[in-house]
């Protein structure tokens, strides 16, 4: 008997709050996604001082179904820089506009992701790619 009322009381909350979120903090961080899905996170200062179009098309040639996120918040004319590039290659976007999302100069403005886990030990483009920050 109290499994039922248990199970109904899970229903209940569900159908009033909505399906719980995993890893919610996680989801915000990384724009929607989980970091295991990640290969590639540009920050806000990052895509303000730096153009990673060109690093980005080999790993946009690669044959993997990648998409790019892209937070609402960043500036129109570096988000339509890599709308374009995505158009070029054919990868999905997105614009992430929720409020939950982080909006400082150390958080994710793009990221590109899969849609199942890569579980790379390094994200951060310019941590990847150290010769960006030389140029």
């Amino acid at each position: 008997m109290q499994d039922n009322e248990e199970v109904l009381g899970t229903r209940l909350q569900n159908g009033m709050f909505g399906v719980p979120d995993l890893h919610p903090d996680e989801q915000h961080r990384y724009l929607g996604t989980f970091y295991e899905r990640v290969e590639l996170q540009i920050s806000f200062k990052q895509a303000l001082r730096y153009d990673f179009t060109s690093v980005l098309v080999p790993v946009l040639r690669q044959p993997r179904d990648y998409q790019l996120l892209l937070n609402g918040q960043l500036d129109m004319d570096i988000m339509g820089r890599y709308m374009r590039l995505a158009n070029q290659y054919s990868i999905l976007f997105t614009v992430k506009n929720s409020h939950f999302y982080h909006h400082n100069l150390d958080s994710a403005a793009i990221i590109l992701c899969a849609d199942h886990a890569l579980n790379r030990t390094e994200v951060d483009i310019l941590q990847r790619y150290p010769q960006i920050a030389q140029r």
